[in-house]
């Protein structure tokens, strides 16, 4: 059987070959179709730890099960959907069990048919909680109370169990064209998700308020329609007006509403909210348009009063905070702030009244988020990063579980094996649930001693889901980049593999802020598509360029003010190094990627001519100053400061040096990168008599989901295979 074999290469390509015995094809259409489910790694749905127990539940499509997780052996399911549909009319019936959240040890709750309901493990029953009113967005359940706060035509509900019958509360009432409450904000820059926050007792909500009268609105064409017609939305390119956010806090207890009053300039950025554990202070970070300042000030959250600022942070480049700070409850004034200060993002612990106590971790590796503490809160649990030595970045593909004591300092990797670790916390902080993954292991779900690490139980050792498939190899290696540092690079080659032949190349770039397409993770973080494509006779490559996440702060801001520059330099080492290989056909090189990767692909196109064979480009910028506020001021700075930059970085007038057939591709309803940017580039073309395809995929937003992303792959492999396989 042939199997996948991923190996970690950090300094020379390694070919492994394994004894063939081809079970199945893989074909496109499952490649996409199923990634998510038969061709995923086993899984346990809705796996959770169960409040104030030291056990934890999964949901199957029939039960709820429970297990404990000292020993214990709990046969049979917590109820079944037999039992659970009983409790329901025929028009009601659940065809799954739905998803659950433990509201304590022996109750948990679900949503159903707009609906909110209790079970109760003791007795069996169901019991409704909540009802919503049809045509709700953005529901938030706080997990005390059960209460739903919801918005509806640009205003704020909450629903509360017991209260005001079925009728919900009406918080908002400004709701309008340009006016919105609840909802996420700056674009989810930011680390924002959501536009409401429930406080520790559920007894206040703060959320956000959007004013968005000032920006430039922007028509998406709906040809559902007859005829067509516009939807409108407020879309603030770089340099233009951007938006005015402020922050309500609702008292449920007194039905009063007040409006943080916030200085600074009206379109600062209002991020990362947090509450005290006390629920006395809601805390927000107020970052400027320009992105080198942030304060984390803290505000009474029952008068809207600013009391103070708590801490400041200034970088020449630019910020960009991700974690809210996360307030102790035994130590209501202290709180874990992650700050990547000194190169990168490391915690740190704070005194709201006496300033920075110590710094906790430190090191070349990035924490990457909290997991939780211990109920003395004298400990705390997070995922990061591997080390990163010089010359070796292997740990930056890898996440890992930490512990860390807060008076020593102590840190205590608590996972040992290479690979990507995902943790849960049980509530008496004894025991953590690992979810992991690696190029060897395709899944495995493990309790762990949250004092020493040591694996305690295996719940889960997933199948290989691919081994039934006749698919190839995926090595991991590393090149040199600009600057002199070394790059993080993954090569899918074909089943068939003969290094005595000479293969197509396709890349996949993206290479934009933030984004890790290399991991130590199942399939290297591949996409199974990719595996498909490889046997058609490509070698498919990717590199993480200079500006891609968990490399530290000074490999990140290397692609300041020059979006695409140092990037693009990055990808054509990729090039040269395919192009030594004595197995690669360098005049056979495609290109492609989405949205960053699109620009990228364009931009590698016509700043080397000739090089590529052919490229697609989806969903690409191609005018940094189309783009929005809030993610291209922070990297290039307004177009007013940086002209240089912007005018560089364009790449409609570059159209005239494109030599290479190039597709570019655009969802009709794109509103993160607006087919504006496609037509742009496409004018260009025309306008200097140069051939570019196009394809547009009308209602789809900036990316092509669901069915319809199967004849996406196959509009981009067939542009593809009919320019690099003529013999297809």
């Amino acid at each position: 059987m042939l199997r996948i074999i991923h190996r970690l290469l950090f300094s020379a390509l390694l070919l492994i070959t394994l004894p063939l015995a081809a079970q199945q094809q893989l074909l496109l259409r499952d490649a996409v179709l199923k990634a998510g489910t038969d061709l995923a790694p086993d899984r346990m749905r809705g796996l959770q730890w169960i409040k104030d127990a030291a056990n934890y539940s999964y949901v199957t499509k029939e039960n709820v099960l429970m297990r404990g997780a000292l020993g214990k052996s709990m046969d049979g399911p917590i109820t079944d959907l037999t039992k659970l549909n009983k409790q329901f009319p025929d028009s009601a019936q659940l065809k799954a069990f739905p998803a659950i959240t433990w509201a304590d040890a022996t109750h948990f709750r679900f949503m159903h048919m707009q609906r909110l309901y209790a079970y109760d493990t003791g007795d069996g029953t169901v019991k409704p909680l909540t009802v919503l009113v049809s045509g709700t967005e953005n529901e938030d359940v706080e997990p005390n109370t059960g209460a739903i706060a919801f918005t509806k035509d640009n205003d704020l509900y909450i629903k509360r169990p017991g209260v005001g019958k079925n009728l919900p509360t009406r918080i908002t009432t400004d709701g309008s064209d340009g006016i919105v409450n609840g909802h996420s904000v700056h674009r989810q820059e930011y680390g924002i998700t959501k536009g409401t926050f429930w406080s520790p007792k559920g007894n206040l909500l703060a959320y956000y308020r959007m004013d968005e009268s000032m920006v430039t609105p922007y028509q998406l064409e709906d040809i559902s329609t007859r005829p067509s017609t516009f939807n409108k939305i407020r879309y603030p390119m770089a340099g233009q007006n951007s938006h005015h956010v402020t922050v309500g806090v609702h008292d449920l207890q007194t039905g009063n509403t007040v409006v943080l009053k916030t200085d600074g300039a009206a379109d600062d950025y209002l991020t990362n909210i947090s509450w005290s554990a006390d629920e006395r202070y809601v805390h927000v970070v107020h970052l400027d348009r320009k992105t080198e300042n942030l304060r984390l000030v803290r505000y009474d959250a029952r008068t809207g009063a600013a009391l103070g600022t708590l801490l400041t942070e200034h970088d020449a480049k630019y910020l960009e905070p991700e974690h809210p700070a996360l307030f102790l409850k035994s130590r209501p004034e202290q709180y874990l702030w992650i700050s990547d200060r000194n190169g990168w993002d490391h915690v740190y612990l704070y005194d709201a009244k006496k300033g920075l106590v110590r710094q906790l971790t430190d090191g070349a590796w990035n924490v990457k988020g909290f997991i939780g503490l211990d109920p003395q809160e004298g400990t705390l649990y997070l995922e990061g990063t591997g080390t990163i030595v010089p010359g070796n970045p292997v740990g930056a593909t890898e996440t890992h579980l930490y512990r860390v004591e807060l008076a020593s300092r102590k840190t205590q990797r608590l996972t040992t094996e290479p690979g990507t670790h995902h943790g849960m916390l049980s509530y008496d902080g004894t025991v953590l649930i690992d979810n992991w993954s690696s190029t060897t292991v395709p899944g495995r779900i493990e309790l762990r001693d949250a004092r020493t690490g040591a694996t305690t139980k295996t719940l889960l050792n997933s199948r290989d889901p691919l081994s039934g498939y006749t698919v190839g190899t995926i090595e991991t290696l590393n090149i040199l980049g600009e600057n002199g540092d070394r790059l993080v690079a993954r090569m899918i080659k074909p089943s068939n593999f003969n290094e005595k032949q000479k293969y197509p190349v396709l890349i996949y770039v993206y290479n934009g802020p933030h984004v890790q397409l290399i991991t130590n993770s199942f399939l290297s973080g591949a996409s199974h598509w990719m595996l498909e494509a490889a046997e058609r006779g490509y070698i498919v490559w990717t590199v993480d360029g200079h500006g891609s996440g968990n490399r530290g702060k000074a490999f990140e801001q290397a692609i300041h003010r020059q979006l695409g520059i140092t990037e693009v330099k990055d990808q054509m080492r990729g090039v040269e190094f395919l192009k030594s290989l004595p197995y690669v056909d360098g005049d056979r090189i495609a290109v492609h990627g989405w949205s960053f990767g699109g620009h990228m692909t364009t931009a590698m196109l016509t700043r080397h001519p000739g090089v590529f064979k052919v490229g697609v480009a989806g969903g690409p910028v191609m005018d940094w100053g189309l783009y929005e506020v809030m993610y291209t001021e922070r990297y290039m700075d307004t177009p007013a400061e940086n002209a240089d930059g912007y005018a560089a970085t364009a790449l409609p007038p570059m159209a005239d040096k494109l030599q290479d057939d190039l597709l570019l591709i655009t969802g009709g309803a794109d509103d993160v990168v607006l087919p504006q940017h496609s037509l742009s580039f496409i004018k260009a073309c025309v306008a200097k008599n140069i051939p570019v395809d196009f394809f547009d995929y009308p209602g789809h937003g900036h990316n092509v989901r669901g069915k319809d992303r199967l004849h996406l792959m196959e509009k981009v492999l067939r542009y593809i295979d009919a320019r690099m396989l003529p013999q297809r």
